[in-house]
């Protein structure tokens, strides 16, 4: 797997244009008040979803079908599969680490955050990662609040980060995000459309996504979920590498 390939996957993470159909088994609504902002969070304990995602950038288009599962605050896993039941790809992030098996060429990948903050010139994380994936806002204490018509603008800045988010009064979900690296000018931007209920709280079943980077490059990532699930159930996210596979540097 070439190393461009490993950030347009890396990217679905960062950029997400979504359609959910849920089925949720259980759910809660986690409302987080910062000053006069409230927003209800997705909580859950383990979630999956079926999924069809493309990505287009640098010059380069992926379309696969994909299956997503998440540990809250600890795992995000993805099964790649393009057609016929043949897994391609597979990625799974931790908190500290970030794991990459590419089937077809029999290469894999271990490495950290650090070589995704190198690359992408974005400071992130674990939990960002998920935030976004999710459409759940943090609070981090210090930010100002504005407010926009039926919209509430939050403003946070978070060492070179500066983020952006735009909550709708109605549903108390955030409708809105922009991330920018106030070091490198790279801008990300994601847009929740079409809130359906996950359980008791409203969800976004469309997202539209960004990543422009230095130099003008960018990225947008459309990922259709056929079926959203939610449940208590303890899921598995196996990551067994080949004894056969290359082991690829990222330095």
């Amino acid at each position: 797997m070439s190393k461009h390939i490993l950030l347009c996957l890396l990217s679905l993470f960062l950029l997400a244009s979504c359609k959910k159909e849920s089925v949720p088994t259980t759910a809660s609504a986690t409302t987080e008040t910062i000053g006069s902002v409230a927003v209800k969070n997705l909580d859950f304990t383990y979630l999956s979803a079926k999924s069809r995602f493309s990505l287009s950038g640098n010059g380069e288009n992926l379309s696969s079908g994909v299956s997503l599962r998440m540990k809250k605050d600890s795992v995000i896993w993805m099964s790649v599969v393009p057609g016929l039941g043949i897994e391609a790809a597979r990625m799974k992030l931790t908190q500290d680490s970030i794991y990459v098996m590419n089937r077809l060429r029999k290469e894999y990948t271990a490495t950290d955050y650090n070589y995704l903050r190198s690359r992408l010139n974005v400071n992130i994380n674990f939990n960002v990662l998920q935030a976004v994936l999710l459409g759940n806002y943090q609070p981090t204490g210090a930010e100002k609040v504005m407010d926009e018509a039926q919209l509430q603008h939050i403003q946070q800045l978070r060492q070179n980060l500066l983020f952006d988010y735009f909550v709708r009064r109605d549903q108390q979900k955030v409708q809105q995000l922009n991330i920018q690296d106030q070091q490198s000018g790279n801008n990300i931007t994601v847009k929740y459309n079409n809130f359906q209920a996950v359980g008791p709280i409203p969800f976004a079943h469309d997202l539209v996504a960004q990543v422009i980077m230095q130099g003008g490059r960018v990225s947008d990532l459309t990922l259709n979920h056929s079926k959203v699930t939610v449940t208590d159930e303890v899921l598995t996210f196996p990551f067994n590498v080949p004894s056969d596979y290359k082991h690829l540097a990222t330095n």
